[in-house]
């Protein structure tokens, strides 16, 4: 177990993701000595609630060049036990014909900070994992993502020895540019006893622009 002493760490996630949007803004549109620019491929905000928690998140999907469509995601959780969690993700497309296969696989990592309120403690871990989407038909209406994500010890800072989040979800279209979803969560903090910051079906709402 890693320690750290101080009690803003929580809230570093969020310094992590303005800094990555910080980076990647100014280029969008742009091109610079012949390179591949950077570009927008799309945005989206997204909603989940359950009967103890609750997630928001706003999402950008960019096309780096050379490196292909990446995910920028940056957002909070919260639950009946007054948990408030930021999260910020970095994941990268693997693969060519991004968006026309039955299968996308994203890599990369999730960075939390967190508060736990009934421990008065503060966690920052930095997870690596990725998702599964598989795709049902052509249209691409309806997929199936399975979701992993772990920070070990060396990497999760206070009291805390790791993290372990992972989830399965079914999204559909309901019309154009808004998909519904029902998953389910098992969202965990490894502490002196452990924590089970999330651990139910959820259902939730996706909407791009």
């Amino acid at each position: 177990m890693v320690q750290r002493e101080g009690s803003g760490s929580a809230w570093l996630s969020t310094g992590c993701l303005a800094a990555l949007l910080a980076a990647t803004g100014p280029a969008v549109g742009q091109q610079d000595d012949g390179r591949d620019p950077v570009t927008t491929l799309d945005h989206a905000v997204e909603l989940y609630i359950s009967d103890d928690a609750l997630q928001a998140l706003y999402v950008r999907e960019l096309d780096l060049g050379d490196l292909g469509p990446t995910e920028i995601r940056g957002g909070f959780f919260y639950n009946e036990d007054r948990d408030l969690i930021g999260i910020a993700d970095l994941l990268a497309h693997v693969g060519d014909d991004v968006g026309v296969r039955a299968l996308d696989v994203r890599v990369g990592t999730r960075v939390y900070g967190a508060f736990l309120a009934p421990e008065d403690q503060d966690v920052f871990g930095i997870g690596v994992g990725g998702e599964a989407q598989y795709f049902f038909g052509s249209a691409r209406n309806t997929s199936l993502t399975l979701s992993l994500f772990y920070s070990p010890d060396i990497v999760t800072f206070g009291e805390a020895d790791n993290v372990k989040d992972a989830s399965l979800r079914l999204m559909t279209r309901m019309r154009s540019r808004t998909d519904v979803f029902v998953g389910f969560r098992v969202f965990e903090i490894d502490l002196p006893v452990d924590r089970e910051v999330d651990d139910n079906l959820h259902v939730g709402l996706r909407r791009s622009f």
